[in-house]
Order: structure tokens, then C-alpha cells, then sequence
């Protein structure tokens, strides 16, 4: 049986603030935060969104910039030190796309040119360099294939000073005469008649502390590439490896043709793939964490996406005794596999079953790409365990349909952040498609635990979905830049064009982000369906995931929730202090 993991939400305490529509015909993928003017800025695909977020709770609208002058689409924005940054995608995206630098109020705009869809930007931590990722997709045809690429640009002139002699756009050519090697080291190098050049398709950046070295994931290639930002050279490319799904620790449910939940082994493997890459330190070793979303190369002139009964991809029987079973729509008939890989001696029969992503987020050493920790099945487990996601187990951002995911990728992590609070490490994991965010203390990277998952989207099976669907990007808002004096985490969801706020009420000091434990309490047992003990004696109320008052007691120490329904309600302290509560 699985087990699943002891939430500790009382930890960090991450409670829901507020939810914000951006556009109701629009998107919200990305989104940066300026705390000099307290602005939101927002991508919505051809427009950049600005907002005032002086207020969390009546977040407001100032003005929406139109970025088509400049091109097609607006991929990434980011801002520092009063510049803010918005990479673009070009008219024709198979061509060079833009860097649009602009103060926070759209002044002074300066257009840089830089790499095929540059797809996301980052400022390097001492705030001297902007970091691009140039994706460089094909065309659909597949006939046309730009290289991918990471741009360095050098920020510090200062705004109105930055020109395009300050841009260094680095290429994968060096390594176009190592295609062999990178594939026996695992990297997917299998565009149709691609260089490593144009295979490689950078996707995010994460940035040392120090900023001197640079860490890009290179999704469909199963990979990550080490720049050294003092010689601006990419020194190499590292394969992630793949993840053994026949281990009880990696159970999966791979079938929506079932009305239960199913998580079983099975021989198979997943291409990690991530997405999104954050950066830590612990005792001088450097990590970085991913969230394995995975991604296929699914186009008109070529698809890598196969199931087990297509005609092309012929298991080996030698290796697999049960293909017939295999097959079947409720074990893993209607999974998507890859034929890029698998097919290890090349002689037509697959020894190996890839499948996309690894469901999962995981901590590697950055300099080697050791894998030191992943959270296994944890995503999986939780969900189906949740009170109020469980009945929509593994449904997709645009449906509530139950293990509508399943076959093809589960929770889908998107995004990952990563922040030191006092003597602590803390990851944020995004779950793309049932959504929500899940959180884990990672301080010690070999043995992370668990501490809470929260979501905002409705939650009813067979009703229309609502609510905050497709988390893509998140924001981290230290609490000495916080409008609420309180640490806050800001999700872009992009289906639900929204953004769903987060308070850290334990982490509320403005001067270290210390954690807030004068006024903080304990809840114990958690969960009950009883009495439920108070650390301190204080007025406290309850409240149901509505919003609703269903409790309110003066001076006590403790409460009785017997008459409650099962699910999950936050206790509020008279400082405004919150726990959450589940009655069962």
C-alpha cells in the first residue's frame, strides 16, 4: 500500500489570500513583481498587464502595453532595480526574437535582438546581467529547425545605456561534433536531421547565488547545459537520467478507462524533462531542483508520441513476457510513449518504454547531475488522498473530470521556486493541471519532507472547472517587500487567466524573515473529529474553505468540531494568525 506523507502546514502556515482575474478573453502566464512601486507585471500573450499590488486583496488594474509593435506574442517578463524585461516572440517565431527593456512605468524602452522564441528571461541575482532562453522550435513541417541558445545581456550601464553591443548570444556549436557521446550519455539528441545546435532547446535559467554560473534546462532533450557566466561559455550538457517506475516509491495511475484510483509499478521508465530549475547551496554543495513536467516534439512533419499497439513500436519479447496485458487500455494501453528512445541496439524491438516527465520534483548536484532525491509517487498520493481533490484525482486545468490525466502525465510540475527563510530551504512545486501548489523543506536535499499542498480551483466532479486552473508561473514576495508585511507567494495561472495569492503567515518579519512564532500556535490532533487542543489559550474562530464562520470562541483552549463536516477549515488566533484544519 502507499503511504502518504505527514503534512506539516503549520510550518510555513500557507493559507489563501485572493484571487485576481487579469483578463477574462486573455491569459496569465508569467508574472513579475516590483516592490520599490508595489506593481505586478503580467504576460497575456500579446500584452503586458500592469497592476498595483499595494493592496493583495483589491488588486487593480493601471495599464495594459500592447507589445505587438515589437512582435507576435510576449513569452516571459521579469524586473530589477526599476528595469523590467519582456522577452518576445518575433512576427515569424522561427526568426530572432526581442528583449524589450522599459522603466516600470513603459518608459525609455530599448529593443534588443537576441535568439530563435526566446521563451524565458531571468536577472542574474547581483543584478549586472539579463539571462534569455532562445527555445529555437521547429516549424510545424518540421523543415525548418533554429538553433536554441541562451543570450547574455549585460545590464549594468543602467537603463538608456544598454545597446545591443551588450548582448552575447551563446550557441550549442561546440558540441555539434559530440552528438554521439551526448547520446550514449543519455541526452535526446533526435530532431530529423538536426546538429546538437539545433536539438538543443533551452527552456529556463537558473542562476548561481553568486552569479557566475548559469544552469538551463533543455526540456525535450532530457538535459540541462552549465554556462560559466565569467567566460560566457557553455562548459556542458548533462543528462538527467531516467526514473524507474517498476520501484513501489514511483507508482503511477497510467489509465483513465478505470473509476478508481490505481497507483501500481510497472516496467517502464520516465524522461525526467523539467521545466522550471531553481538554485540552492547547502554546506557549500550546489543543487538544483526541478519540476519534471516533461514534453514531447509532436508536430505535422514529425511526432516522437506513440502508444504500445501502434504498428511502429514493437515491444521486445524477449525483455517483455506480458505485452498482451501491457496493451491493455486499463494498464497502459493509452499512455503516451516515445519512439526517440528506448530502442537501445536499434533493432527495431524496444527494451526500454519511455514515457514523458517524471510527475515528480527532484533536487540534483548541479555541477555533476547526480540525482540525490525525488519525491517518488508523493504528487499522486496526495491528490488521490486530498478531501477535497480527490474526486477529481488527476483531472486536467480545463475539465474536472476524474484521472483525465492519468494517460499522459498526471499533475504535470511545472514550475519550481526556491527561497531561503532564516536557516531554512523551502521549494514551491506547481501542479500544472489539477493545479495548486505543493510545498516541501528541502533544507537538508537528500531527505526533504513534506509540508502542505494548496489549491484554489473548484473541486466538484462533473461540474464545469472553475476557480484558479493551470498554475505556469509563481513569485515569490519576501516578506520585507511584501505589501501585507507578510511573506506571499503569487501564482500565474494560465488557463484561468488569474492569479491566486498566498500568505506565509509564519513568516512575517520584514527585517530576516524570521519565522513569526511569538503569535503562532499549534493544532493538535490534526486531523480530528473531536476536541482539537490549542497551544495557547486565545480567542480563536473558524472558518470553512468558503469562507464561511462556522465556529467563534472567546479565551479557550481548546474546540470541538464534531459537528462539522469532513474537509478542511482554517483556525484563526486574534493576531490573525492561521492554522489549517482537517476534520475527518
Amino acid at each position: 500500500d502507499t503511504v502518504v506523507p505527514t503534512a506539516n502546514a503549520s510550518e510555513l502556515d500557507v493559507n489563501y489570500l485572493a484571487s485576481y482575474l487579469v483578463d477574462a478573453s486573455g491569459t496569465a502566464e508569467i508574472t513579475a513583481h516590483d516592490p520599490t512601486t508595489q506593481r505586478l507585471f503580467v504576460t497575456n500573450d500579446t500584452s503586458i498587464e500592469a497592476l498595483d499590488f499595494s493592496d493583495p486583496q483589491n488588486i487593480t488594474s493601471l495599464a495594459t502595453v500592447d507589445i505587438t509593435v515589437f512582435g507576435s506574442s510576449v513569452q516571459s517578463v521579469a524586473v530589477n532595480n526599476g528595469i523590467v524585461a519582456a522577452a518576445i516572440a518575433a512576427t515569424n517565431p522561427l526568426d530572432n526574437g526581442f528583449v524589450v527593456l522599459a522603466d516600470t512605468d513603459g518608459n525609455n524602452p530599448t529593443v534588443l535582438e537576441v535568439g530563435s522564441l526566446p521563451d524565458m528571461l531571468t536577472f542574474s541575482p547581483d543584478g549586472t546581467k539579463l539571462l534569455v532562453a532562445n527555445e529555437g522550435q521547429p516549424s510545424d513541417d518540421y523543415t525548418i529547425d533554429p538553433e536554441g541558445s541562451v543570450s547574455v545581456i549585460d545590464v549594468s550601464a543602467g537603463l538608456g545605456n544598454i545597446t545591443q553591443a551588450d548582448v552575447t548570444t551563446l550557441n550549442f556549436n561546440s558540441f555539434d561534433a559530440q552528438q554521439a557521446a551526448l547520446i550514449a550519455a543519455g541526452v535526446r539528441v533526435f530532431g530529423p536531421g538536426a546538429s546538437v545546435s539545433q536539438d538543443m532547446e533551452p527552456e529556463y535559467i537558473a542562476v548561481s547565488d553568486d552569479s557566475q554560473m548559469a544552469y538551463v534546462t533543455l526540456q525535450e532533450n532530457n538535459a540541462y547545459a552549465i554556462i560559466d557566466l565569467s567566460t560566457l561559455e557553455i562548459t556542458e550538457i548533462i543528462s538527467f537520467g531516467k526514473k524507474d517506475h517498476s520501484l513501489p516509491q514511483n507508482s503511477l495511475d497510467t489509465s483513465d478507462e478505470t473509476d478508481f484510483i490505481f497507483n501500481a509499478s510497472w516496467p517502464i521508465k520516465g524522461l525526467y524533462m523539467p521545466d522550471a530549475v531553481s538554485y540552492y547551496t547547502v554546506n557549500g554543495t550546489a543543487y538544483i531542483v526541478t519540476a519534471n513536467e516533461g514534453d514531447s516534439r509532436d508536430y505535422s512533419g514529425y511526432s516522437e508520441e506513440r502508444k504500445l499497439d501502434d504498428a511502429d513500436y514493437i515491444l521486445d519479447p524477449a525483455v517483455f513476457s506480458d505485452i498482451d496485458i501491457l496493451k491493455l487500455e486499463t494498464n497502459l494501453g493509452d499512455i503516451n510513449f516515445t519512439a526517440a528512445s528506448g530502442d537501445e541496439n536499434g533493432d527495431g524491438l524496444y527494451e526500454e518504454i519511455h514515457v514523458f516527465g517524471g510527475r515528480s520534483f527532484s533536487i540534483f548536484e548541479a555541477t555533476t547531475g547526480n540525482l540525490v532525491y525525488d519525491s517518488g509517487n508523493d504528487f499522486e498520493v496526495i491528490t488521490a488522498a486530498d478531501p477535497n481533490l480527490g474526486g477529481i484525482f488527476n483531472a486536467s486545468n480545463s475539465n474536472n473530470n476524474f484521472k483525465n490525466r492519468s494517460d499522459n502525465k498526471g499533475p504535470e510540475p511545472e514550475g519550481v521556486i526556491v527561497k531561503q527563510i532564516g536557516n531554512e530551504a523551502y521549494a514551491f512545486i506547481l501542479l500544472e493541471r489539477i493545479g495548486g501548489m505543493m510545498v516541501y523543506n528541502i533544507t537538508d536535499p537528500v531527505n526533504p519532507v513534506y509540508l502542505q499542498y494548496v489549491n484554489s480551483r473548484g473541486t466538484v466532479p462533473g461540474d464545469p472547472e472553475s476557480g484558479d486552473l493551470g498554475p505556469e508561473g509563481v513569485v515569490y514576495v519576501e516578506a520585507a517587500d511584501s505589501p501585507t508585511g507578510k511573506a506571499l507567494v503569487i501564482l500565474s495561472n494560465e488557463v484561468s487567466a488569474t492569479l491566486s495569492i498566498y500568505s506565509l503567515d509564519n513568516v512575517l518579519s520584514v527585517n530576516d524573515n524570521e519565522f513569526a512564532s511569538n503569535d503562532t500556535f499549534k493544532v493538535y490532533p490534526n486531523p480530528a473529529n473531536g476536541n482539537v487542543f490549542l497551544s495557547k489559550p486565545d480567542f480563536y474562530v473558524v472558518f470553512d474553505m468558503l469562507g464561511r464562520l462556522v465556529i467563534s470562541e472567546k479565551e479557550t483552549g481548546s474546540l470541538n468540531v464534531s459537528t462539522l463536516s469532513s474537509g478542511t477549515y482554517i483556525i484563526k488566533n486574534s493576531k490573525g494568525i492561521s492554522q489549517k484544519l482537517i476534520v475527518k
